[in-house]
């Protein structure tokens, strides 16, 4: 068996991140918004819960109706892998359970390491001569530019890990990102977009060096995608992995992008409901203080879909499992 093999077989659980780095101090901790954000988030672009969703989807209750899809499908979800608990169906799993139960905590980190590439907060890269804070993704049609806040792993029941970024995203409007006629992009970073929506997967995230733009100046940076070569996992070729704290290739650091004190926030937060942005580049709105009590769980249960369940007791815990 390869070394460093996935535990979990979903598809956004990766064996090519590894966090570094001691933990970030309480103010760089998520919220209970956040967590429920985050969670949020990992549902609507995780391959193997595709099925679940267009199946809430069209359950009559919700008749296509976008905004209740968005508002009760966790719920659904959590109750649906809860009662089935069987292999029979070929789209339940363990770790759709586990993933359908919430993280158990949320851990921030100020470095990462993805197949190879390093990045670094944001904070952590102002103190540094070189730069890793720069990320870019992709989504249809639109590019995502911005610096890293933090490394948050979401740790499930039985200690299953989800690594994402928690991004400071620039403005992608047209007065904020031009193009010259040598195809170099340059970008405003002294911008702000997309504040309620902060993140992406660690692992679809391209690494970015910001270098001054000396014909625009202030704030302008052209943006510089980084295109690693010869990186092989380090299992394959008998190596030892260097520890999270080694350095990869680096470049200079480009002074001046503005910190997010100064920044000029384009979003505007509508009382308690959320903008969020999914991998398909479309928005939904979703309210993560809504709570969910007993009593409406019951009431559920009586209007979900007739699926051939058990009512076993859920054995997985994270007893076993040390923070």
């Amino acid at each position: 068996m390869e070394e460093h093999a996935p535990r979990f077989n979903l598809s956004i659980v990766s064996s090519d991140v590894e966090v570094g780095g001691a933990r970030l101090s309480a103010e760089y901790a998520l919220s209970d918004e956040e967590i429920a954000i985050a969670h949020w988030w990992v549902l609507i672009n995780c391959e193997e819960v595709k099925y679940w969703k267009e199946l809430h989807l069209n359950f009559p209750e919700v008749d296509g109706d976008l905004e209740y899809h968005n508002m009760t499908f966790a719920n659904y979800f959590r109750i649906w892998m809860d009662m089935i608990k069987s292999d029979d169906n070929p789209n339940w799993s363990h770790e759709l359970l586990l993933l359908a139960m919430q993280p158990q905590r949320a851990r921030v980190y100020p470095t990462c390491t993805v197949n190879g590439v390093k990045f670094v907060s944001e904070e952590r890269d102002s103190r540094r001569r070189t730069q890793n804070s720069g990320v870019m993704a992709k989504g249809h049609g639109l590019d995502y530019y911005g610096v890293l806040h933090s490394v948050v792993e979401l740790v499930y029941a039985e200690g299953m890990k989800v690594h994402l970024f928690k991004c400071r995203w620039f403005d992608t409007g047209a007065q904020s990102m031009k193009m010259d006629q040598y195809g170099n992009l340059s970008v405003n970073t002294a911008t702000s977009a997309y504040e309620d929506d902060p993140f992406v997967f660690a692992t679809s995230v391209k690494q970015v060096f910001y270098l001054d733009d000396l014909a625009r100046g202030d704030a302008w940076k052209i943006a510089n995608i980084v295109h690693p070569r010869n990186i092989y996992r380090a299992a394959t070729l008998g190596v030892t992995i260097p520890g999270p704290e080694a350095d990869a290739y680096q470049e200079p650091n480009a002074l001046g992008i503005h910190d997010v004190a100064t920044v000029r926030q384009n979003n505007v937060k509508h009382g308690r409901v959320l903008r969020i942005r999914d991998e398909d580049s479309t928005f939904i709105d979703v309210d993560p203080n809504e709570e969910t009590d007993d009593d409406s769980d019951d009431e559920l249960r009586h209007r979900l879909p007739d699926i051939n369940s058990d009512t076993e007791e859920d054995s997985s815990d994270d007893s076993d499992y040390e923070p």
